[in-house]
């Protein structure tokens, strides 16, 4: 399988307050063009944030990005606004649709973004909608849609433009059982239809078994990276609605029981074991990247052969 993503000694530390926080410790990790991954993490450990980082949402302190043969980390604002329209689709948990547009204009955007035609561009949007099962919908705006429904505007709109990269942040985070799991299992078929990479962030366990690879962070470091069998390819949906209900019920009861002692209610905090410091209001500031002089095109486009980043470029200091 061709690597389309490599990273490579990639670190992130964040100042907040007086203190250092490295959200991000000497990752290094190679992903198949393809590939369906998974990052599986708690609150607080890294995916979020490294999710920013193969996407270019945010600079890394050391170390580097590549996405085919292209280093991303030394790109400015620019060009990755660029890249990405060109190359990158995204998912979000709270949908992100703009709230004055229809479905159709919504889905379309990227294709617009792109200098795709009127006429031609809502073709493919109405194709895309027609694909997740939205097509009656088209017209209608976000507020006459249910979350579920959104969810799979969102979708379409990540997938018109047939990026090469699909990154997807909690995607079911706001959906119901039902919705979640058809929402899985669309966004796993249409990434393998289209050949593109699909890269979900999750805390999730259960979800994290749609990939055909689970790689796990704890505290910023890759803790385990494994292959898996997608759970599609093992069983059929009403398998996976009872497995995924039997585990949802027995998490619920094992949080109520981890919730109580000796009858009482055990704080939030206690559970978490996270104190309060005292600077939850604090605001992350970035540490500067060092300076890198490297040139690049104008309108980056995936090849098909990822070249490996060189030793100045991974060695950058702190």
């Amino acid at each position: 399988m061709d690597t389309i993503i490599s990273v490579r000694n990639l670190r992130k530390v964040y100042a907040v307050g007086s203190e250092r926080v490295v959200a991000l410790n000497d990752i290094n990790l190679e992903i198949g063009r393809g590939q369906i991954c998974c990052v599986l993490g708690t609150s607080g450990s890294g995916k979020s944030t490294l999710l920013n980082q193969l996407a270019g949402l945010e600079k890394p302190t050391k170390g580097c990005v590549y996405i085919g043969k292209h280093n991303i980390s030394t790109f400015s604002e620019n060009q990755l606004a660029k890249f990405r329209q060109r190359n990158i689709g995204f998912i979000f948990q709270s949908y992100n649709l703009m709230t004055s547009n229809t479905a159709l204009e919504n889905v379309a955007m990227p294709l617009m973004f792109r200098g795709v035609g009127l006429r031609e561009r809502n073709k493919r949007a109405m194709q895309m909608l027609k694909e997740v099962g939205l097509a009656e919908r088209a017209h209608h705006r976000p507020s006459q849609m249910s979350g579920g429904q959104q969810q799979r505007v969102g979708i379409a709109r990540a997938f018109v433009a047939k990026p090469k990269i699909v990154f997807a942040d909690e995607p079911t985070g706001n959906l119901d059982t039902k919705t979640t799991l058809e929402v899985m299992e669309m966004m796993v078929r249409i990434s393998r239809e289209n050949n593109q990479t699909f890269i979900l962030v999750t805390h999730d366990q259960y979800l994290a078994q749609y990939a055909d690879r689970i790689i796990t962070l704890i505290d910023g470091k890759i803790v385990s990276d494994v292959e898996n069998v997608s759970i599609v390819d093992r069983m059929n949906a009403e398998e996976i609605k009872a497995q995924y209900m039997a585990e949802k019920e027995q998490t619920g009861v094992k949080a109520a029981e981890h919730g109580k002692t000796d009858g009482k209610h055990v704080p939030s905090e206690v559970l978490s074991h996270q104190p309060d410091t005292g600077q939850k209001d604090a605001t992350p500031k970035e540490e500067p990247l060092p300076a890198d002089q490297t040139e690049v095109p104008t309108e980056p486009v995936i090849d098909d052969v990822a070249s490996q980043p060189t030793s100045e470029q991974t060695d950058s200091p702190v």
